[in-house]
This record gives structure tokens, C-alpha cells and sequence, in this order.
């Protein structure tokens, strides 16, 4: 009888309680609240499973309408490109000091050339006499040009051959008068500039190295094809080059009729640099021979610089024409540094590249140029620099 009366007692006293919470409340803590951001009323169904799937269906609903509509990009090829930049502007005429503006081209490898004389009339006549040889036969010539054999030969060139003649060899270009006149021309400038280089040693190289027949100078003009296109970087390794000391590359337009072509330069880095042209301005490139003249004081282009694409010839002309007058030596010459660099071991011996030195000031091993030429012409300039296995 007592363990009922409690019993009761107990009923009783869980009655009142929760009579007093509302009729229905229990005394017991319940879960918390659900937060705001992820709180959603949801309806109401007699059925279980209906319930589920309407929930659900809701749920998905929300998720679809909440979530950012998603951003629409261009290709790469169609997206709009910063405009060509343009570097250091030097004159052959200048009567003061070079030394400024060759130190701001010795920066980036390049720059642009007045008063240099050319005749405006000179390239076109030339571009229409080279546009009628016909590149594919002259492959073997333009290896025996190099100076490599025929067994050399590669065929992942065979559908961009190039024309390469030598500027210095009698007989080489007689059936060219104009390309020849042209190509004449151009050796003259980069001779200039070669020398002029030689004049501020805190810059270039400090001495004139074609003096007094201490070296052969060798000229080539190199005259390649590129397909008419978008104006994209130049395809991975699809271009041959060659060692030179300053590549002189014209700019102009091939007529009045349209606007001069910026070019494609690579610099040291390996990244491709779209270069705008100047009224009458010479493109000048410095090469790895000259880098190493000046023990790595002068920066250099990878290669040759390359003209944009042309955006879509009209009447049939869908190519354009790139020519290069090369300034570079005999393939049985030996490169070295002409100057040392001051203080190097005093400086730590690291360079600005991270090249080291051999605590003397020297940068660079002496090498043959037949080794640096048969790997520049047959390795893909854009993977690595090929004058990384002569530093010091």
C-alpha cells in the first residue's frame, strides 16, 4: 500500500508540473535551437515518406537558387593583351656618352636603333625578292651555310625551313640585288653597333674586338616565315637560331598600307615579350656571344626576335616574311670574357643572375663556338639557357 501511495504521489506530482509548463511541455531539457543560417521551416505533410521527399525536394531547391551563377571566362587567345612595350631608344649619331641607355638595354637584351642611314625603300625590295625563293630547296645549303653537314638535317623543321645566306660569301646572293644591297646595309649597322659597344666598358665589353684583326666578324642574314594568325606567343620550339654577337632586325611595314609589326623577343628568362616598333627604328637584339664578352654584364634574347602574326592577309598573302641581320664569328673561334668584373670576389662572386665566379671576375669558361652552335640550332631554346654549362 505505501509503494502505491507513492506511486500515486508521483503521477500526481508530473500532472501538475506539467499542467504548470502549458499542458503538452515536458520538464525535461530539449535540443537547441537551430542557428539562423541553416534553419529552413519545413511544410508539413499527413504522409512520412511524402514528408521526406518534399523536404528533400526543397532543400535542393534552395541550394539551386542560392548558388553564385558561375562566371562566364574567355579563351586565352581572345582575351585582351597588355600593348607591346617599347625599350631604350639608342642613336648611332649621338655625340655624348652612350653608356645610359646601352646600361638600360644591357637590362633587358634589347633595344631600338636611329640614325642608323637605311633607306625605307631597302626592305621592301628585299621581302619581295626573298618571297620568291623557294625555302624548302635551300635547306641543305643553309646547313652547309652553318656549317653542318646534310646528315644533319632535321625533319620537325620541314614545314617552316628558313633561307640563310652568308652576306660575306661573293656569288652567295647574286641573284638577289636588292636582298644583297639589304643585307650590306644591315652588317654595316651592326658593325657599328658592335663597336660602339666596345666603347663603354662599364657597359659592354671594353675592348673592340674586330681591332687591329684580332677576330674574323662573319654576317649572316637569316630570313624565316611566320604563318598569318592571332598575334599569340611564338609556338615551343618550332624556331631555329644561331650564336651572334647583335642581331639587327627590321621592324618596318612591307608597304604603306599597313601598320609596322611589333616582334616577339625571348628574354633571358625564358618569357616571350611582345615589342612595339618605332617610325624608322632598327630592332637590336644582343646575342650570347656578346653576353659573354661582356661577362654577363648584358643581358640577351633567346634566339632571334620574331614578327607578330599577321591578323588575316587579305587576297591570298597569309605569311610574313621576318629578316635578321646576324654579326657573329667563324665556327672555329674560341668565346671568352674580354673584361672582368670589378670587385667580384669582394662582392661575394654571385652575380645578379646568381652565376658565381671563380674569385678572379670571371663569369664565363672559354668555349668553341662550333659546341655553343650545334646546341643553340638543335636544343629548344624556350626548356634552357644553353650558356648555363659554361658559366663559372
Amino acid at each position: 500500500m505505501a509503494a502505491s501511495s507513492s506511486t500515486a504521489a508521483a503521477t500526481a506530482t508530473v500532472s501538475s508540473m506539467s499542467g504548470a509548463n502549458g499542458g503538452g511541455g515536458s520538464v525535461l531539457p530539449g535540443p537547441p535551437p537551430p542557428t539562423p543560417s541553416n534553419h529552413h521551416a519545413l511544410p508539413s505533410s499527413g504522409a512520412a515518406g511524402g514528408g521526406t521527399d518534399a523536404a528533400l525536394s526543397t532543400i535542393l531547391q534552395r541550394l539551386l537558387l542560392s548558388s553564385p551563377a558561375p562566371t562566364l571566362r574567355s579563351p586565352p587567345s581572345s582575351r585582351s593583351r597588355a600593348p607591346p612595350s617599347l625599350p631604350p631608344l639608342v642613336s648611332l649619331d649621338s655625340t655624348g656618352s652612350p653608356r645610359p641607355l646601352l646600361d638600360a638595354a644591357g637590362d633587358v637584351g634589347y633595344f631600338h636603333l636611329e640614325g642608323h642611314g637605311v633607306s625605307s625603300q631597302l626592305p621592301s625590295s628585299a621581302l619581295a625578292e626573298l618571297s620568291l625563293v623557294d625555302a624548302s630547296a635551300r635547306r641543305v645549303s643553309n646547313l652547309l651555310t652553318l656549317g653542318f653537314s646534310e646528315e644533319e638535317k632535321e625533319a620537325q623543321c620541314a614545314d617552316d625551313p628558313a633561307l640563310v645566306f652568308d652576306v660575306d660569301d661573293e656569288g652567295e646572293m647574286d641573284a638577289l640585288p636588292a636582298a644583297a644591297e639589304y643585307a650590306r646595309r644591315m652588317r654595316d649597322v651592326g658593325m657599328r653597333v658592335v663597336a660602339m659597344m666596345s666603347g663603354c666598358p662599364e657597359a659592354g665589353y671594353g675592348e673592340e674586338p674586330f681591332a687591329e684583326g684580332r677576330r674574323k666578324a662573319r654576317c649572316l642574314m637569316w630570313v624565316s616565315k611566320v604563318a598569318a594568325g592571332e598575334a599569340a606567343r611564338p609556338a615551343a620550339g618550332n624556331a631555329k637560331a644561331y650564336p651572334y654577337v647583335v642581331g639587327v632586325h627590321c621592324q618596318w611595314a612591307a608597304s604603306g598600307r599597313e601598320a609596322a609589326p611589333a616582334s616577339w623577343v625571348m628574354d633571358d628568362g625564358g618569357e616571350w615579350t611582345a615589342v612595339g616598333a618605332r617610325d624608322a627604328a632598327l630592332l637590336v637584339t644582343i646575342g650570347d656571344i656578346a653576353q659573354v664578352w661582356s661577362n654577363g654584364k648584358l643581358k640577351k634574347v633567346r634566339g632571334m626576335a620574331r614578327p607578330v602574326s599577321a591578323p588575316g592577309a587579305a587576297h591570298g598573302e597569309a605569311n610574313r616574311l621576318s629578316v635578321t641581320v646576324l654579326i657573329t664569328l667563324p665556327l672555329d673561334s674560341v668565346i671568352s670574357p674580354l673584361v672582368p668584373v670589378p670587385d667580384a670576389g669582394e662582392e661575394g662572386g654571385d652575380d645578379e643572375d646568381g652565376a658565381g665566379d671563380d674569385g678572379d671576375g670571371w663569369r664565363f669558361h672559354s668555349f668553341l663556338l662550333e659546341d655553343l652552335a650545334w646546341r643553340v640550332y638543335h636544343e629548344r631554346l624556350q626548356f634552357k639557357d644553353t650558356l648555363i654549362r659554361y658559366r663559372i
